[in-house]
């Protein structure tokens, strides 16, 4: 029924909305495989030669893949519905780059964030939409706000570490001619703001709780198999991680059952 609402929408979109499907899905497709979030991701089936470094490639194939591609392909298939989250989520992640290049001492990182801020310029344009909107029906929602609350700590803590790694780890990994570590400290705060989003309910909110949740247990659960590697944490840690993901899809979705209806964005 899902697969026939999406195909009956694209036959009635507009001009204008095809050619924003096919933006979204072109960009997707360079951001999930052409700079290498998806190979990265599957690093742990590439030999034992990239096992050292599995977290470093796992960190930088859940950013670009889980949060970057993810609501680019999303915003190909049902635009209507998710464009506001869609927009915020890859603008936020730009914006955790960015973070992440400065306490790394990294300006070649600022490229990466300039070229998330320009994909969501060029979408934005198309749809006619700003990643901005969603801040309208944004609202506090105590459940997961809390949750999110409860990670601040951790994330920052994790992405100071990563930051300040840059440059003088033994082990590293490079893409593109791009350190991993950046990358690796904007996870963590990537996530925190995307969780943030998601727990306000805008519109297409669950695309940020799933993009969020999913990548943060990803990353628990390959740090609970390789808690020894660089860029893991402890198991403990990972446990924490993992049932935090949980939690907070889970009261993402009861607080969206038992809060008010959820206001839409009316466009002209």
């Amino acid at each position: 029924m899902a697969m026939a609402d999406a195909v009956a929408e694209v036959a009635a979109s507009s001009p204008g909305q095809s050619w924003l499907r096919i933006a979204a899905a072109l960009l997707g497709l360079f951001w999930g495989f052409f700079f290498y979030g998806l190979i990265d991701l599957l690093a742990f089936a590439q030999g034992e030669q990239f096992h050292a470094a599995l977290l470093l490639s796992t960190g930088w194939g859940l950013v670009f893949l889980f949060l970057v591609a993810a609501p680019l392909v999303a915003l190909s298939v049902r635009a209507s519905a998710v464009s506001p989250s869609a927009l915020a989520q890859v603008a936020l992640v730009g914006a955790a780059v960015a973070a992440a290049a400065a306490l790394s001492s990294s300006p070649r990182h600022l490229f990466v964030s300039a070229g998330l801020i320009a994909t969501v310029a060029v979408l934005a344009f198309l749809a006619r939409d700003q990643p901005w909107d969603v801040v309208r029906t944004w609202r506090w929602s105590t459940a997961p706000g809390a949750l999110v609350i409860l990670a601040v700590a951790p994330c920052c803590a994790y992405a100071w570490t990563s930051a300040r790694t840059t440059g003088g780890a033994q082990l590293t990994d490079d893409t593109w001619g791009l350190d991993h570590w950046p990358v690796q400290a904007a996870l963590p705060l990537a996530l925190l703001l995307i969780s943030a989003l998601a727990a306000g309910h805008p519109p297409g909110w669950r695309l940020p709780t799933w993009s969020a949740g999913t990548a943060a247990a990803w990353l628990a659960a390959v740090c609970w198999l390789e808690p020894h590697l660089v860029a893991s944490v402890s198991r403990p840690w990972a446990a924490i991680t993992l049932l935090w993901s949980a939690a907070f899809i889970t009261a993402t979705y009861l607080s969206a059952r038992e809060g008010a209806p959820i206001r839409t964005i009316t466009r002209r």
